[in-house]
């Protein structure tokens, strides 16, 4: 399995790290050369990006950020490999990456279409069934949003599909592969695993730290969905979220943190 590192080319300094991290566990990987989204005319913009009635528009650097994320899918695609692993280059990854990102990758369950490898904070819902992995590992399927495309396992199949869903998109691709409300995620079969193997360096190094980078696409936008909570009153807020918490409890659904593999306590018994 091969992993594809997308990078602008005038960040030179984040490809060399990932180069040593990846070369450091093993891994097969290649440089995509990412769409700088600032240099995208409004013509080639308009090309590719339907905005949603009654929505914020996508940024320049959002587009950029999706159609770097669609060149990792096309190699996918047309590579010889059931399943690619795609980064984006301001990830920390965990050296236990290893278990992971090599040859073998009977590990990944037959209905997978994307398999999150990242953390990002914040709590979500995952199904009951936990797997076990190599290591001290686990994987459970997603059962609720969880924002972030900085890593994440791809199969063949599914980026065939996506190709096919997006040569027009509206949204950020974290809510095209994640977000029901976007429609696609819908149909697609994702899952965590559990610690996560990579987090975002401004999500993971503490304030001031010479780690951090900015965002290495683009920042997220705000919620761009008419239907989105955070655009109802405050009693309808709490009303609504109060029903999807005992939605998911009747399902036996369980709320977690997803944190990073090579932070302490990462492997602490799991929240409920």
């Amino acid at each position: 399995m091969k992993s594809y590192v997308i990078n602008l080319d005038r960040s030179p300094d984040r490809w060399q790290r990932m180069v040593d991290r990846l070369n450091s566990i093993g891994a097969a990987f290649e440089r995509v050369p990412a769409v700088d989204g600032r240099l995208l005319s409004d013509a080639e913009i308009w090309d590719v990006h339907k905005p949603v009635a009654g929505a914020a528009t996508m940024t320049p650097e959002e587009v950029g950020c999706f159609l770097s994320h669609r060149k990792c899918w096309e190699r996918i695609v047309s590579g010889p490999d059931a399943y690619g692993c795609v980064f984006e280059d301001d990830m920390l990854i965990s050296k236990q990456a290893a278990l992971f990102l090599g040859e073998d990758t009977c590990w990944i369950p037959a209905d997978a279409d994307i398999i999150k490898i990242e953390a990002v904070p914040g709590r979500v819902w995952l199904d009951r069934v936990i797997s076990p992995l190599p290591g001290t590992f686990k994987l459970a399927v997603l059962r609720s949003f969880l924002w972030g495309s900085g890593g994440y396992i791809l199969s063949k199949v599914a980026a065939e599909r996506l190709l096919a869903l997006t040569r027009v998109f509206s949204d950020a691709v974290d809510h095209v592969k994640f977000n029901p409300a976007c429609g696609i995620a819908r149909s697609l079969k994702s899952y965590q695993v559990i610690p996560a193997l990579c987090v975002q360096t401004q999500v993971f190094s503490p304030n001031g730290s010479n780690l951090i980078d900015a965002p290495a696409l683009a920042m997220h936008s705000d919620p761009r969905f008419p239907e989105n909570l955070e655009n109802r009153p405050w009693l309808e807020r709490k009303v609504l979220r109060a029903f999807h918490r005992v939605a998911h409890r009747l399902r036996r659904h369980w709320r977690t943190e997803i944190l990073f593999a090579d932070q302490p306590g990462c492997f602490r018994p799991h929240a409920r």
